[in-house]
């Protein structure tokens, strides 16, 4: 019975620790989807023709407002420890991400 007591509290630690590790990726995933944005902004600079340039800087500014509503996805998530607004939080930042990558 102790054994199986010492587990259980090991497996429970675990289970912790990780749920604490993955709260924290909001903030890199926002920060690589922000440098991303920085990029494709700089190579939509680039684009000549005015269709391709404008089809650019729309999803730019699409990738943007999801980048904006991931932070405030994480800040919600932080202050009242939810970890739906950290799941949204990251779908919003992968979803600016996809649509930047698009772009390059």
């Amino acid at each position: 019975m102790k054994t199986l007591f010492v587990l259980l509290s090991v497996l429970v630690g675990v289970g912790l620790m990780a749920t604490q590790a993955f709260a924290f990726t909001c903030p890199v995933l926002i920060k690589t989807a922000n440098e991303s944005i920085a990029k494709a902004e700089s190579a939509a600079a680039k684009i000549t023709g005015e269709r391709e340039k404008g089809r650019a800087m729309a999803i730019i500014e699409l990738a943007k407002n999801l980048s904006k509503q991931a932070a405030a996805d994480h800040k919600e998530a932080v202050d009242k420890k939810s970890a739906e607004a950290h799941y949204r939080g990251e779908a919003n930042a992968k979803a600016a991400q996809a649509l930047v990558d698009m772009v390059k």
